[in-house]
């Protein structure tokens, strides 16, 4: 029984380098750890500032990309006027810095971060305020109103309680949760405001500080996301009792009195909005590598070289999120680049695209695809990496993994592809967990492919898993497994090898599905 199982798997050994092809192999051997780290060391240093969009650490990033494009032969594109600068292709940004909203009583200014925040703005005038609806937790569980009876239409609303406590990363989930769910209800029930009083209002302004202070960002000309609606503000206790004096009762006389039904509270208090509003420039980087026999057909390789900045003395450097999929994509453009200089050149066109201000809301990849360099219809298919280089709770321990997300969406031939380069070159454990139509965490729908998918692109996207210091401080390039992030790319190196070369381009028969996240 053993010598038959042995032989089995030489069998399969055999089987598996009979299909291996040796020019493919020359050039996936100069992905090497050592290149990986070098560019990574550099790209995640606090030198960078952590390649915050339309910043000076971004911009640097993107002489960084650039000119090792240039060192690897890979020269830029034609000019298109509004669409391509060389290497890169700029796009405008509208910014908006949080705090344009302040809420004045007695004459007295409570301003954002100080008294109140909130994680939107979505009021656009100035706003007079006669009473409030002053109420309990009048929002069960399921987001179904308790309010005896009681009108908050046109009015505003102050809730009073029923948001648990905010300390950890699960209560904290569980706290926005339910924020969002009486947000929801509230603004179901017509209110025009709505203010959460909340024991944990300096608690959450440590937890999300950088989240608060962080620039809010949008593609010019574009209407704000979450402008419309109601709009939610959070309030330290002072200051709902110093709302609630001014109505001739106090925050703790009002949780008795509201604990069944709510009460209306004459107090006179304005909203009024001073607008920080800015625009920077951003650049997607361009690296062209043209195919000898069918050149208008494209595959495309993007991962976001943007992170979230710096805030006070801490340098986010984003080394695994997306630092590691930044460079492994210079790796891979390096290797199609050098097979082309030695005549093994794809058939097919390859654009690799470091794109920028993903943190921001997919910016750089919604605006390639709104303004495409290359026609879309002739694309191919998308190979989105965005963090490849740690591993998640999940797989401590575990064997060789990286989760593939998306790949059957759009074309089961692609999500074939992939699972016979794997089984052929690298023998990673394919991980289909948060590919799942139900995935709660909805990651198909929050990386650059996905704006490639919702044009019919087949895309697949490579990730390793959230981690402790996702969108931390120590999310830095010495807790990057190189092994890990080297095989990794060598399986996307390997799929988009066999796409830009095979006698045929993969075949979309699945439908596109959802509009938007």
């Amino acid at each position: 029984m053993r010598t038959t199982t042995t032989l089995f798997i030489l069998l399969m050994i055999n089987w598996a380098m009979a299909q291996q092809d040796s020019i493919q192999l020359r050039y996936a051997a100069t992905i090497t750890e050592a290149d990986l780290k070098r560019h990574l060391s550099v790209l995640a240093s606090d030198a960078y500032e952590g390649r915050e969009a339309g910043m000076k650490g971004q911009k640097m990033a993107a002489d960084y990309l650039r000119n090792s494009f240039q060192e690897f032969g890979i020269g830029p594109l034609a000019e298109q006027d509004g669409v391509v600068e060389g290497y890169y292709q700029p796009f405008d940004l509208t910014v908006t810095t949080p705090g344009s909203m302040s809420l004045v009583l007695d004459g007295v200014r409570h301003d954002y971060l100080g008294d109140l925040i909130y994680f939107s703005e979505r009021l656009v005038n100035d706003t007079a305020f006669e009473e409030l609806v002053v109420a309990g937790p009048v929002v069960d569980a399921q987001g179904k109103a308790h309010l005896n009876g009681s009108s908050v239409a046109g009015r505003a609303v102050m809730l009073l309680g029923g948001i648990r406590d905010a300390e950890g990363s699960s209560e904290q989930f569980s706290f926005f949760q339910e924020l969002s769910l009486k947000s929801k209800r509230m603004e179901a029930e017509g209110a025009s405001l709505l203010l959460v009083v909340t024991p944990e209002l300096d608690s959450l302004k440590e937890q999300m500080g950088h989240y608060l202070t962080n620039p809010r960002m949008r593609l010019a000309g574009e209407e704000p996301r979450g402008s419309t609606g109601l709009q939610t503000i959070l309030i330290s206790e002072e200051l709902a009792d110093a709302m609630l004096r001014n109505g001739r009762t106090t925050l703790k006389k009002a949780r008795k009195r509201t604990a069944r039904t709510p009460k209306t509270i004459p107090t006179r208090f304005d909203v009024v909005l001073e607008p920080k509003i800015g625009t920077l420039v951003s650049e997607n980087v361009l690296g062209y590598v043209p195919g000898t026999e069918r050149p208008g057909e494209l595959v495309v390789v993007t991962a976001h070289y943007d992170h979230i900045g710096v805030h006070g003395d801490e340098v986010y450097n984003g080394a695994d999120d997306d630092g590691s999929g930044t460079v492994a994509l210079l790796e891979m453009a390096q290797a199609f680049a050098q097979a082309a200089k030695d005549g093994h050149g794809p058939r097919r066109s390859v654009l690799f695209m470091p794109v920028s201000a993903e943190e921001k809301g997919l910016l750089g990849s919604r605006f390639y695809t709104d303004h495409p360099v290359f026609p879309l219809d002739s694309t191919v298919a998308d190979l989105n990496i965005d963090m490849i280089g740690r591993f998640d709770s999940s797989h401590v321990g575990s064997d060789p993994y990286v989760y593939i997300i998306g790949s059957d969406r759009l074309s089961t031939e692609l999500h074939e592809v992939n699972e016979a380069m794997n089984k052929v070159y690298t023998g990673l454990d394919l991980d289909y967990t948060f590919n799942a139509e139900d995935d709660p965490n909805r990651f198909y729908y929050r990386s650059d492919h996905y704006n490639f998918a919702k044009h019919g692109v087949p895309c697949i996207f490579y990730f390793s898993g959230v981690h402790e210091d996702y969108h931390q401080v120590g999310d830095e390039e010495h807790k990057i497994r190189y092994d890990l992030l080297r095989q990794r790319t060598l399986l996307v190196f390997h799929t988009a090898w066999e796409l830009a070369n095979r006698p045929g381009r993969v075949k979309v028969d699945v439908g596109v599905g959802e509009d938007g996240p």
